[in-house]
């Protein structure tokens, strides 16, 4: 028999079950970092395209013109509408799906953690079971720290950046409101939301001792003396 760490007893089918659903769960969790990874450089080039479109329109719209006819084997329009569009399409997509898998990650963290926990009483005083918790914080915690702030702070800021740059320039560009600037507009509040939504899933609990802070500095120098 072991003892897992709220002091359940483990009987040997048991514990031979938890580590067989261990890997098949940490397998998961590499599928998904897998996944975040592609996105994440998916990403990175949909945004480059995106901002260089503001200073080279005509080039980029070339390209993918280009690109397209040989593999369609059709002529298409060099349609700039068309291209940002379709850039504030991608960025939506691959960007909402991007936040889930992320989100989806960090709960799989706290699961995994949790069967670590379980797992590693059996080997009381030893790093067994613990790759992706004690073992690797400890090893890694500036490193770990650095990649958690990219995925979850940098980057959806990176991207508010360029969709306020992209919306901006769009704008500016416009002498007067009409349909062509409807798609940008949509696809900026979608892509603004979920960026923001994101963050706040993610960070709510540093968000509500930052907020608790900021209220507790106002009633202070608010108060009589």
């Amino acid at each position: 028999m072991q003892q897992n760490s709220i002091g359940h007893s483990l009987s040997e089918t048991e514990f031979n079950n938890l580590c067989s659903h261990y890997k098949d769960t940490y397998e998961i969790h590499l599928a998904s970092m897998k996944r975040r990874d592609r996105l994440f450089y998916a990403l990175l080039v949909i945004l480059a395209l995106f901002l260089l479109q503001i200073t080279s329109a005509d080039l980029v719209s070339s390209i993918l013109s280009h690109y397209i006819e040989n593999k369609l084997k059709t002529s298409i329009d060099k349609d700039l509408n068309l291209f940002g569009t379709l850039f504030w399409f991608l960025l939506f997509g691959f960007s909402s799906r991007y936040y889930q898998t992320v989100i989806e990650i960090e709960r799989q963290y706290n699961y995994i953690h949790d069967l670590e926990e379980i797992l590693n009483s059996k080997y009381a005083g030893t790093c067994i079971f613990t790759r992706e918790g004690k073992a690797y914080l400890d090893k890694y915690p500036l490193f770990s720290s650095w990649v958690r702030w990219l995925y979850t702070w940098a980057f959806p800021l990176i991207i508010l950046l360029c969709i306020s740059i992209r919306i901006y320039d769009e704008l500016a560009n416009y002498k007067a409101l009409g349909l062509a600037l409807v798609p940008g507009v949509v696809f900026y509040l979608l892509v603004g939301i979920f960026t923001i939504l994101y963050i706040g899933k993610l960070h709510s609990l540093s968000l509500r001792k930052l907020l608790k802070r900021v209220k507790a500095t106002i009633d202070h120098k608010s108060s009589p003396e």
